[in-house]
Order: C-alpha cells, then sequence, then structure tokens
C-alpha cells in the first residue's frame, strides 16, 4: 500500500508542471467485466471463486502530457456478483465494485493525429461491496462463505486501445483493461480448513465518448 500511495501522489504532482502544454478530455465509458478465478483448497477438494460476468461503467478525465505521453483519473463501477464453483454446483451472492485509479497512457502517434493507439499502465484502489441476503445455509460453504461485506484492495491497471477525434471538441475511444487486484478474502471468506490466495485478472472491454478542451 505505500507503493501505491507514492504513485498515486507523484502521478497527480505532475498536473502543475504540465498544465501550460495541457489538452484535457472528460468523458464516459461503458462496457463488460469478466474475471478470472481463484482456487479455494481444502483437504476434500477444490473450489473457484471469483465474480460473475457483468456490466462496467465510468467517468474519466484524461491530460495530454507532451507529445506521446498522457494521464488520467478514472473511476469506474462494476456489478458482478461474488461466485463459488464445483463440480455441478454452484453459489451466487449480489456485490458491485467500485474502482478509482490514476494510468499513465503512452500514445504510438503524436497529439494532433486523428487516430491515436496507446497502452495504459498504472495503479489505484478497489472497493468491493457485498450486496446480497445472507443466508444460513449456502451451497459449497464447506469451502467458503460468500459474505455482505466491504473491503479495500490495491489494484494494478493495465491494457491499451485506440482514441479517434471526432470534430475538434469531441473523441471516441475501444480499449481493453485487465485491472489485477487480490482476492477480497473477507467477501469470499475461506472456512475452516480452506485457504484462498493470489490475485484476480478482471478484464473489461470498453467504447468511450469525451469532450475535449
Amino acid at each position: 500500500m505505500k507503493a501505491l500511495r507514492v504513485i498515486l501522489v507523484s502521478a497527480v504532482s505532475l498536473v502543475p508542471f504540465t498544465a501550460s502544454a495541457q489538452k484535457w478530455e472528460v468523458g464516459a465509458v461503458g462496457g463488460g467485466s469478466f474475471y478470472t478465478a481463484a482456487d479455494v483448497r481444502r483437504s476434500s477438494g477444490t473450489a473457484e471463486a471469483g465474480f460473475g460476468s457483468s456490466f462496467a461503467a465510468g467517468f474519466v478525465a484524461s491530460q495530454t502530457m507532451g507529445r506521446y505521453w498522457g494521464g488520467e483519473v478514472r473511476y469506474t463501477f462494476m456489478r458482478n456478483n461474488a461466485e463459488l464453483r464445483s463440480g455441478g454446483t454452484k453459489a451466487s451472492f449480489g456485490a458491485q465494485a467500485h474502482v478509482i485509479h490514476y494510468d499513465f497512457l503512452l500514445h504510438f502517434s503524436p497529439s494532433g493525429h486523428a487516430a491515436r493507439p496507446y497502452v495504459a499502465f498504472g495503479a489505484g484502489t478497489k472497493y468491493y461491496r457485498g450486496i446480497g441476503p445472507e443466508s444460513i445455509t449456502q451451497p459449497l460453504s464447506e469451502f467458503a462463505l460468500l459474505t455482505k461485506t466491504n473491503e479495500i484492495t490495491a489494484l494494478v491497471s493495465a491494457g491499451l486501445g485506440v482514441k479517434f477525434r471526432v470534430g475538434q471538441k469531441a473523441s471516441i475511444r475501444f480499449e481493453f483493461r485487465d485491472y489485477m487486484s487480490p482476492v477480497p478474502a473477507k467477501m469470499i471468506q475461506p472456512n475452516r480448513n480452506s485457504s484462498v490466495s493470489g490475485w484476480l485478472h478482471n478484464f473489461v472491454p470498453m467504447f468511450g465518448i469525451a469532450y475535449v478542451f
């Protein structure tokens, strides 16, 4: 978490030094949200823990910091149910996530071009919320319990995409993001004699539109 704070503070500190040459974009993004799974292990077997597929939507504020470099602050909302799977059995629990992060963007064409492919990398936080009704009985509870818990984890962001200028004051983008974060082990809580660890990959393809000024 200390390294995460350093990255975020360093990113924000760049803003005053780039103000004289910057262009800004403020817009909205939306798309899908898909997760990999982690293993919950116990002596009797293994279950897969993760989140189901759903949608993502959010807002972005981007800043041009030179011919090829840029930066952006993003907020993304996701509505993916927490899940456990083993064999033909499945447990599901209502959940959502709120992601806030700062990314650096490296473009492959200079500012001013109509099409600008880019790669993005950064860091932030992911706030998980369990919102489903809790039950005394839950399938696969011998592996883990899906709980009505709030949990904050670190987040590493990586992605690629392309922006297109539409006139003088608008742009659209198509992109693919990978949001990497530790398994939220309070929301997906291993039962006694069970364990879960590792990181989840959250794949998020998105389309966006922005106002340029």
